[in-house]
């Protein structure tokens, strides 16, 4: 059976393609009479427009490209897939489509996109810097940019961590260390900022071989642990600036004889799944990545239907999850 088209419309509505199209856009032009009689028509002909072409006549495409800065261990990244469960869902429910483009910093959706949301923008500054250039609609994610006259949506690291601090005050620690993640983020900066302020502020000692870098995977936390283990005077705590590292620190702990959580306690921050499931749950900070990637796209599509003029900038506030991976301490020295 043959498919209608939109010529079969006008041609049955005595009118123009043009007028036919307009109707189906809704665009104002159009008299009343014309309105009426193309739309009785397409109704007793059960026409269905075809949705690209809608689209294309608008000047849209109702696809929004989603730029993923290649690392490793992103397909099985947490981090990565709640953002792109969040930004998927809301973009289904606004029947739009997600272009997934992983570059290196050098490459850009091809094809027609309405708008473009930065997973992060560490080694895509470039891209970026082209996105405010060209007006091409944009939000960045997992990272706050207060200088560009950019929308971003991110997380309170900083605030987190300074929560972690707290929390183990409160349990008598004050030996306390941390390992880092990647330097070259923003999450990872801002993770060892929020830290070590906080025990600045707390007025407690901070020794440089409790500060350990690492880059959020295991090989660094590895070695970050058995470092702080082999010291004179280990901590009694440590913050680690990833759940990953920090069911790698207590693995690393235990093998060496040390218990978790009566002679160590740890702190994570994600609130990964397996947290919960460890040999040992795994206290540590939940961050709202779903909610980020949701706020992130519904700011862009304000952005694209002209709803919204100046930048959107979020941040996301964090929650402390307390599991069993911490004690309290009486240790004196």
């Amino acid at each position: 059976m043959k498919r209608l088209s939109i010529a079969d419309v006008a041609q049955r509505a005595g009118v123009s393609t043009t007028t036919v199209s307009r109707v189906i856009n809704d665009v104002s032009t159009v008299s009343e009479e014309n309105r009426r009689r193309v739309e009785e028509t397409i109704k007793k002909l059960n026409y269905h427009p075809n949705p690209s072409a809608q689209h294309l006549a608008a000047g849209k495409t109702n696809t929004i490209g989603l730029l993923i800065p290649r690392f490793e261990g992103i397909f099985h990244s947490y981090f990565a897939m709640q953002v792109i469960k969040g930004i998927g869902i809301a973009a289904e429910r606004s029947r739009f489509d997600l272009l997934l483009h992983i570059t290196d910093g050098t490459t850009f959706p091809a094809g027609a996109i309405d708008g473009v949301i930065f997973m992060d923008v560490y080694g895509c500054e470039e891209l970026l810097d082209r996105t405010i250039d060209e007006k091409i609609p944009s939000v960045v994610l997992n990272h706050y940019l207060e200088d560009l006259p950019v929308n971003c949506v991110a997380i309170d690291n900083r605030l987190g961590a300074q929560r972690v601090v707290d929390y183990l005050i409160k349990l008598g620690h004050k030996e306390i260390a941390t390992i880092t993640g990647d330097l070259k983020t923003q999450a990872g900066l801002d993770r060892l900022d929020g830290f070590v302020n906080a025990m600045k502020t707390r007025k407690l000692p901070l020794p440089e071989g409790y500060l350990r870098y690492g880059d959020f995977g295991l090989p660094s936390a590895r070695k970050a642990v058995e470092a702080l283990l082999a010291m004179k005077h280990p901590p009694t705590a440590i913050f680690v600036a990833s759940d990953d590292m920090a069911l790698e620190t207590i693995n690393v702990a235990m093998s060496k004889g040390v218990r978790v959580p009566e002679e160590l306690s740890i702190v994570g921050f994600d609130d990964n799944p397996i947290a919960s499931q460890a040999r040992i749950p795994l206290t540590t900070v939940r961050q709202a990545l779903d909610e980020m990637g949701r706020l992130g796209f519904e700011t862009l599509l304000a952005v694209v239907r002209g709803k919204k003029r100046m930048p959107t900038k979020l941040l996301l506030p964090t929650e402390l999850v307390e599991r069993q991976s911490c004690r309290q301490t009486w240790l004196e020295r």
